[in-house]
This record gives structure tokens, C-alpha cells and sequence, in this order.
């Protein structure tokens, strides 16, 4: 069999026997909340970015699996083309028997590894790298980096998620004591076995200990665990590649490769609002610059993963929210399926986001709008906003400050106007 360069370093690297364990075993199916496109496509129009128009939008996945992510997207936003990349045959083969019977046109599907791939240069509006950056080594880290450099178009954004420490090291010390038990067993099959058999020790251990903070927070990790499914597990726990980072180095690497680190797709979990209010001269006096501030935010609430948007590095970008922009975008509320809000004293709201946490608003004319955003089925504009408040005798509110509020906090969502296809 002929070889190349880049097939010999997928050897050296392992990943012939990392494609051939997804082969075996397929990845989980599923849709991603916080890289839905046309909230992505919001963001950027929000941060100074993203395209002008619905025309020519093109998005590419990097690591799709059997991509049910942008199968989901490509039936809703028929005018969008999406590509997707994976290494897996088998992945593909799922993938692309759903893409023809669900009689998709704007999907195209790419077998190769990252070493080997090719994109069209600056093409794509929108990057999304979700569950992989941290499960391969580094030299295809880089090359990760270096697809997202080249394809973007200048105004493009890539979103890619990844595990960050401080707050992924007790997950990885389990992690690792499961694969110093089955690190001499070469049947997967068996490995579960095995692994589930030291949960469970484990489990009886911590919660023999409910005193002990320590114990019952690694009790949460093993019963998360044990809640996986078979086939992530696979993955997840006993996959041969697991590298966390801290953020810094995460943008740091970024910048070598020619992106700018922009936000987050959680704009609310930017904020330093879980410093309390003594140690802001603290963090007065340390000055640190944003990427420094976003470094602590991570060691405050203990991190374990971001969700990181990536701009071309010549874009020029002040990580400021557009005011203007506002008057172009949707807005809709994350509110969690099968969830409703929640009132409590003193005006105070409470919803579970579709993003994974509890969202709390307080006081008028906030809480009225939150009421009208959770009946309707569609993001709303601005103009349909306005006229709202206007009907409940908010005429003199500054709308602008408000959305601006709501959308830094995550309580509301951004949406770039897209023509949806109708169920």
C-alpha cells in the first residue's frame, strides 16, 4: 500500500488505532445548544463580525462524527451549505445514509484525518470544532488551529470546545486510575467491565462519607460516569488521547496560529460577577489584561470547559458589543424544554437555560419581557420588541441598554435573521 508523510505521522501518532476504535464503536448522535448557527451567526453580528447577508453562508464541522449536528442545521437553514470532516468511515456511512434520506442537498461530507485535509481558503462563515480539540495529540491541535486560520472568511468566527483545567484535574485523576486498571486489557468489551466494577467500589467509598466535601464531590464525578453511555465511555474515559489545558495556553496557541481569541459562546460566563464585591480592588490592583481576568475567572468558578470563538488574527476587533447591530438581529429566550419559569419573591425570575444552568432575573420592565420571549415560538427583532413594551407601558424605556444587559448576561440570545424551513 502506498503511503505519504502525512499518513506516516498519523501512524507515528497513533491515530490509525484511534480511527479504527470509532470505526467499532460510533460516537454519541446529538445536537449541540451552544453551536446552534444561527445563534452563532448572531454572536458575531454582535461582536462586530459575521456576514451581512443570508446569501453565500457557508459552514463547516471539523470532527462530525455522524454529523446529526449539522444534519439537524442543514434541514432547518436550507440556503446554508454545510461541510463536514471526520476520519471515520463508519461515522461517515451513518452520516451519509441520513443525509439522503432526509434528502439533503446542502450537506457535503469529507473522509480524511486533520493531517491530511484540505479546506477552500478563506470560504467558511462559521468554524465548529466540538469534542475533539482536547481528545488528539498536539500536532493535530495544530492543525486544527491552522484549517480554522485558513478557512475563515475575515469576518468569520470559529467556535471550538475543549476541557480546561482547574476544573477538569479531578475528573482526569479518575479518569486516570480507570485506564491504570485496564491498561493491560485490549478487549474494549472488557475494559467496561472492569471499569464499572471500580465505580462502583468507588461510589460505595465516597458515599460512605457524606461529611467530607472532598468525597462527595468526587461521588458527583463517578455517579456522572457511570451515567454514560457505553459507547462514550469508549471514548471519553478509556480513549488513548485526553489533554486538557488552561485558557491561556489555549490563546496563546491560537495566536501562534493566527486566530485572536473573541468570547465565548456564553457571553454570561465572561464576567467576573463571582468575585465578591471586596475583591474588586484586589483585581484593580493587579490590572491583569482580559485574557489574564478570563484565567482567574476560571480558577473562581472552577472550569472545566469553554466554548471559545476564534476570529482571524488581522480582523480588527474590540471585543465590544455592537449597539447597532441590535437592530438587525433575533432575539429569543434559552429556556430548557419541558421547563417553565419560575417566580419568586421580589420580582425574581428563575429558568433553567438550554445551555445547562439556572438563569435568575430581577425587577421590570426586565421580567415582562422574559414573560413575552417564553410564550413565543420564534426569536423576536427588535422592532417586534419594541412595539411589545410600548403595548405594556414601557414606551420610555432605553430598549438598547436593556438587550445589551440581558444579552452580556446570557439571560437572552442572539439570533442572525435566517429563513427557516418550515416542519
Amino acid at each position: 500500500m502506498e503511503t505519504s508523510p502525512e499518513r506516516d505521522r498519523a501512524v507515528d501518532l497513533g491515530l490509525e488505532s484511534t480511527r479504527a476504535r470509532y470505526d467499532r464503536t460510533p460516537y454519541r448522535d446529538e445536537v449541540f445548544a451552544d453551536l446552534e448557527v444561527g445563534r452563532l451567526l448572531g454572536l458575531a453580528r454582535l461582536l462586530g463580525l459575521g456576514p451581512e447577508s443570508q446569501e453565500r453562508l457557508r459552514v463547516l464541522d471539523l470532527g462530525c462524527a455522524s454529523a446529526r449536528h449539522i444534519r439537524d442545521q442543514a434541514a432547518r437553514y436550507p440556503q446554508i451549505q454545510f461541510t463536514g470532516l471526520d476520519f471515520s468511515a463508519s461515522e461517515l456511512a451513518i452520516a451519509r445514509r441520513e443525509v439522503e434520506d432526509a434528502g439533503l442537498g446542502n450537506v457535503e461530507l469529507i473522509e480524511a484525518d486533520f493531517l491530511e485535509a484540505e479546506v477552500e481558503p478563506g470560504a467558511y462563515d462559521l468554524v465548529l470544532c466540538h469534542g475533539t480539540f482536547s481528545w488528539v495529540p498536539d500536532e493535530v491541535k495544530n492543525r486544527i488551529f491552522e484549517l480554522c486560520s485558513g478557512a475563515l472568511k475575515p469576518t468569520g468566527l470559529a467556535a471550538i470546545v475543549y476541557l480546561t483545567y482547574p476544573g477538569w484535574k479531578q475528573k482526569e485523576a479518575l479518569r486516570e486510575l480507570l485506564n491504570m486498571r485496564v491498561a493491560q486489557i485490549k478487549e474494549p468489551e472488557q475494559q467496561v467491565r472492569e471499569s464499572a466494577l471500580l465505580l462502583r467500589l468507588l461510589k460505595a467509598s465516597y458515599s460512605s462519607r457524606p461529611d467530607d466535601p472532598h468525597a462527595t464531590s468526587l461521588l458527583a464525578l463517578t455517579e456522572a460516569m457511570q451515567a454514560s453511555a457505553r459507547n462514550v465511555f469508549i471514548h471519553d474515559e478509556l480513549g488513548r488521547d485526553h489533554d486538557p489545558c488552561y485558557f491561556l495556553q489555549f490563546a496563546e496557541w491560537a495566536d501562534e496560529c493566527g486566530l485572536q481569541y473573541i468570547s465565548e459562546t456564553d457571553l454570561g460566563s465572561m464576567t467576573a460577577v463571582a468575585l465578591p464585591e471586596e475583591a474588586g480592588p484586589v483585581l484593580g490592583e493587579l490590572s491583569p489584561s482580559f485574557l489574564e481576568t478570563q484565567q482567574i475567572i476560571d480558577f473562581v468558578v472552577n472550569r472545566s470547559g469553554r466554548s471559545s470563538l476564534l476570529a482571524p488574527k488581522d480582523t480588527l476587533h474590540l471585543r465590544q458589543l455592537s449597539e447597532q447591530a441590535l437592530a438587525v438581529l433575533e432575539f429569543r429566550l434559552p429556556l430548557a424544554p419541558g421547563t417553565e419559569i419560575q417566580s419568586e419573591a421580589d420580582d425574581l425570575l428563575r429558568f433553567n437555560s438550554i445551555h445547562g444552568y439556572s438563569v435568575e432575573v430581577r425587577g421590570e420592565p426586565q421580567g415582562r419581557l422574559i414573560r413575552h420571549l417564553a410564550e413565543c415560538a420564534r426569536p423576536l427583532s427588535r422592532a417586534a420588541i419594541d412595539t411589545f413594551m410600548q403595548s405594556v407601558g414601557a414606551s420610555d424605556l432605553h430598549l438598547d441598554t436593556l438587550l445589551l444587559g440581558l444579552l452580556r448576561g446570557s439571560v437572552i440570545d442572539p439570533y442572525f435573521p435566517l429563513a427557516i424551513a418550515e416542519d
